[in-house]
């Protein structure tokens, strides 16, 4: 299917605004069962694949879950780093530091959980990136919340680093048309599989 870029971006919005409706409407505690078995599976992932330094984003309103899942890789000694949006008179950058302990996060600028302390860490270690979306389609193409900062900060790493993304199966929809800047996911695990994709 191929779209004009101004129908594509209305399509974008419409899937965006639709699929964070439904996702916010999604009861309490069938989030937080479908987010830990969601971490469940990230967790043994992690094992099979011998994940020894993880970007994780800390989940915020009715995103999977990943605040228990830090704590567990931590647990198992894996490195991980969290993101934090930088900001200056402006831009707005996406920035990392690794963390030990979620105990050491605090609210940041745009109430998002962010480290006390930043400790940098070089990006080149890394082994996977979990990447929060909004929708997904299976061919990897993931929709974030139209701000850009996943794909300009994917598009800088390695492309031996893991790029996959923790979402509900109701996010899933048949398709996401695309931009050339639009970084592909190479995994997507839900509550019920994991969806491999080839880049």
């Amino acid at each position: 299917m191929d779209l004009a870029l101004s129908d594509r971006s209305e399509v974008r919005r419409v899937l965006r605004t639709e699929a964070i409706r439904a996702r916010n409407a999604l009861p309490t505690e069938l989030r937080q069962e479908w987010s830990m078995a969601i971490q469940s599976k990230f967790v043994e992932e992690s094992r099979e694949r011998n994940f020894r330094s993880i970007h994780c984003y800390l989940s915020i309103r009715s995103e999977v879950e990943t605040g228990e899942l830090v704590e567990r890789l931590l647990a198992s000694g894996i490195r991980i780093t969290v993101p934090i949006v930088e900001a200056s008179a402006t831009s707005r950058i996406l920035g990392h530091s690794e963390i030990t302990s979620l105990s050491s996060l605090a609210r940041g600028p745009f109430g998002l959980a962010e480290p006390t302390e930043r400790n940098s860490i070089s990006l080149e270690t890394l082994d996977a990136v979990i990447v929060p979306l909004v929708a997904f389609d299976r061919t990897g193409t993931r929709l974030g919340y139209g701000l850009g900062f996943y794909d300009r900060f994917l598009r800088s790493l390695p492309a031996s680093v893991e790029r996959i993304g923790l979402a509900f199966q109701m996010q899933e929809v048949p398709y996401i048309p695309a931009f050339t800047h639009d970084e592909r996911l190479d995994a997507i695990l839900t509550e019920h599989e994991i969806i491999r994709v080839k880049r």
